[in-house]
């Protein structure tokens, strides 16, 4: 075990309270234009007569071009073997034959929730090459293609009417997955049928709700099939929706409201998911309005919503920054999603940063780590999560924070939702350049298998590491041949001293450019790239006095031992999938130790081997000062004093604690359930002793 031991200072604060300027600085840079003219290439590998994302920076590669190995491939595995697989015989709605022929509801909910799942849960499938579970996911995905409506209309008939009750959101979540089986397996019958369907449809896609998020699948087909009346439908739906984009329940998204850059007054879902609809259209147009439209939008999650695992405090809306401040589950899937394709129209790598670090924190926190339940609101600080402790303004003393295979019939959509989100880190963890290079965006063990270069020489490149608990990665090239290409590796915004060798010998740095190194030479087979990012301790301040500690990509906690109790309730749950009651039966009560002359943490990096599962016994840790604050206990409710709640942090200027120093033992915040993430701040001026 070697020892990693940094002072920590508090006036280096890169995250938190006073969010990381360098950051918007660049965005500013980019909304004024600076560096963004258009560079056309065209789209996916198989198809050089449509048009593709004509503008992007970067572009996706079909799903299964990389194919995850190591940890990452453990926890895909999990999710398949799991809920993945057995939620559609586990829970409602997703037991239903919705998008499989079922045509009766009260509600769009049931189309919504279950298109969740059979989007991610095709893309588990396919990253995976998984056939048992591709077979079942398909099946809606068949039954919707092959029974389309006299009018070419796709999807369950009792929504066909544009004028009825139910809505077109449900089409855009499962036109995704129609979109993923195509580009994997080659099928172009998918694009046209897509087509036929948006051209014939009569329906507003600009209202009502959620209709304009249409315009994400308008614009692919339209990069499939080349059919311009596509793009003129995507672009007068945008048009027509600003109209109305101010009302809080179409997304807060006015152009006062966005280039105001206040904080956003809408659903979390909404907004975000409606967010990137304009870099979408910029991709595909090269307007660079609509680029500079996304930005601005982006920008007020940055400044006024974020928490420290990566994700906005969503419950439903945005909400503050507090240590109690949480986030739905959707909001991680749909958050990364959408900050891909930013990642995608500005080539720079803070979108990578972004999804790196919501899917590596608040992505794993949000699980149970035997991918069997979940939560649907998660919170850095979360001391009991049981079917009553929910501490947010949203549904307070309800079931949304404990562990679940299905929040609820209203509430089933994370449910669905969280399949997405490491399928889709998968996929993109590797991206075309304009140049017919590859960018390597999100790093973690896999193979990529692709082609590179104007004739297309196929070339497979392996991604030997242990990220994010090791700092080294390795890439080795396999080629028939030599073969020449630009390989563009991320430098993550919090590595200040990154370092490269090529076949063990070390090799200077190129310049780093948006947050990444380019390497333009002939490769060779078995060449061996080696990137090291030695990562650093950070820290940053929340709202009531708090401080978090980061070390590179990861958040760290202290995990609170939990112990469960399930319950089964019929519907919903069953004896293999029960709902989970988890309470503290460990400390908590800590506040961490500052110099309030340096405004320093002592903290030690401890590491160990790489371990066969690093999120239930991860290979590092840190060690931190603490001391045990006195009183800081769980909150009751008055009116019923069996039901307790996870306090706001204590006032450390009157709280008591005790005399003597701890040091206790932090790990990611990914690796636990219940856990003190946000800590109280103890300065010298602050630490009143007890007697």
């Amino acid at each position: 075990m070697c020892d990693q031991q940094e002072g920590l200072s508090l006036e280096k604060v890169v995250r938190g309270a006073d969010l990381d300027r360098r950051e918007f600085l660049r965005l500013a840079l980019m909304s004024s234009g600076v560096a963004l003219a258009p560079t056309p290439f065209f789209g996916v590998d198989n198809v050089s007569s449509a048009p593709g994302a004509a503008y992007a920076k970067f572009r996706s590669l079909p799903p299964g071009a990389v194919r995850p190995a190591g940890w990452l491939r453990l926890y895909l595995e999990k999710q398949a073997q799991q809920l993945g697989s057995k939620l559609a015989d586990v829970s409602w709605p997703f037991t239903g034959a919705y998008w499989d022929g079922e045509e009766k509801a009260e509600s769009w909910w049931p189309w919504e929730q279950r298109a969740y799942w059979i989007d991610g849960a095709g893309r588990l499938a396919l990253v995976l090459n998984d056939e048992q579970l591709m077979q079942r996911v398909g099946a809606p995905i068949d039954y919707t293609l092959t029974h389309a409506g006299a009018n070419r209309y796709l999807g369950p008939q009792n929504f066909s009417d544009p004028k009825g009750d139910f809505h077109r959101w449900p089409h855009a979540i499962f036109f995704r997955a129609l979109a993923a089986f195509s580009e994997a397996q080659q099928r172009n019958d998918i694009p046209d049928l897509m087509r036929q369907h948006y051209l014939s449809d009569q329906a507003s896609y600009s209202e009502p709700l959620r209709n304009i998020m249409n315009v994400e699948s308008m614009l692919w087909c339209y990069g499939q099939t080349g059919d311009q009346k596509l793009l003129a439908l995507a672009e007068n739906a945008w048009r027509d929706y600003l109209k109305f984009a101010g009302e809080t329940e179409h997304g807060n998204l006015s152009e006062m409201q966005v280039y105001g850059a206040g904080p956003i007054m809408a659903h979390g879902v909404t907004y975000i998911e409606t967010a990137k609809q304009p870099a979408i259209l910029y991709l595909y147009t090269g307007n660079e309005e609509y680029l500079r439209f996304a930005l601005a939008a982006q920008r007020r999650i940055f400044d006024h919503h974020m928490l420290i695992d990566g994700i906005p405090s969503t419950t439903e809306d945005y909400r503050t920054r507090t240590a109690l401040d949480s986030h739905e589950t959707c909001d991680i899937a749909d958050h990364t999603w959408s900050w891909g394709y930013m990642l995608m129209a500005t080539g720079d790598g803070l979108w990578a940063d972004r999804v790196e670090r919501a899917c590596l924190n608040a992505g794993m926190g949000c699980l149970k780590k035997d991918w069997k339940a979940l939560q649907y609101l998660s919170c850095p600080n979360q001391f009991l999560a049981t079917l009553n402790s929910d501490h947010n303004v949203l549904i307070h003393g309800g079931r949304l924070m404990s562990f679940q295979p299905n929040p609820g019939e209203d509430s089933a959509c994370c449910a669905g939702n969280v399949h997405r989100v490491f399928p889709n880190y998968v996929i993109r963890m590797w991206m075309k350049d304009a140049d017919d290079g590859l960018a390597a965006t999100l790093y973690g063990p896999s193979k990529l298998s692709t082609t590179v270069g104007k004739d297309r020489r196929e070339i497979e490149i392996v991604q030997e590491t242990d990220y994010p608990f090791g700092e080294k990665i390795d890439f080795i090239i396999g080629t028939r041949q030599p073969v020449e290409f630009p390989l563009s590796l991320r430098i993550p915004e919090w590595c200040s001293a990154p370092a490269l060798a090529m076949n063990g010998k070390p090799i200077p740095l190129p310049p780093i450019n948006r947050g990444f190194v380019q390497l333009r030479r002939r490769f060779r087979a078995n060449d061996k790239i080696s990137l090291t990012l030695p990562m650093k301790f950070s820290t940053s301040r929340w709202p009531q006095n708090g401080i978090g500690i980061e070390h590179g990509p990861l958040v760290y906690s202290l995990a609170i031992q939990e112990k469960w109790t399930s319950v089964v309730e019929q519907k919903y749950s069953t004896e293999e999938f029960p709902d989970w009651n988890a309470v503290p039966v460990s400390s908590w009560e800590y506040g961490l130790m500052t110099n309030a002359g340096t405004s320093a943490v002592r903290a030690t990096l401890e590491r160990k081997p790489m371990t066969a599962d690093p999120w239930t016994d991860p290979p590092v840790s840190v060690k931190v000062e603490a001391r045990k604050i006195e009183g800081w206990d769980l909150q009751k409710n008055p009116d019923n004093p069996e039901q307790m709640f996870t306090p706001p942090l204590p006032d450390v200027q009157t709280a008591r604690m005790n005399e003597a120093a701890e040091h206790i033992t932090l790990t990611p915040y990914g690796a636990t359930h219940l856990r003190l993430t946000i800590f109280p701040e103890l300065t010298k001026q602050s630490r009143k002793t007890s007697g």
